[in-house]
């Protein structure tokens, strides 16, 4: 393992294929969602947190959270 936490600068990684909104909740900030997500690779991310802010709410012109986090994963309507 590693002595060092420095973060490792990739160019590129792998897609989200597909990800499941497992639970929400709210705080005077903004949101924390509480998600599984399915990569592309074939490897799965198990109860990861994302929180979203209420400014990135209105930075996605939406107040709905799960069109922030559809966003904020890189999923846009073309």
């Amino acid at each position: 393992m590693a002595d060092s936490l420095e973060p490792f600068k990739y160019e590129t990684g792998t897609s989200i294929q597909t990800f499941n909104i497992i639970q929400t909740s709210v705080d005077a900030e903004g949101y924390e969602v509480l998600l599984n997500i399915d990569l592309d690779s074939g490897y799965e991310l198990e109860d990861v947190r994302l929180k979203i802010s209420f400014e990135d709410l209105t930075a996605y012109e939406t107040k709905d959270i799960h069109e922030g986090v559809r966003y904020a994963l890189g999923f846009f309507n073309e």
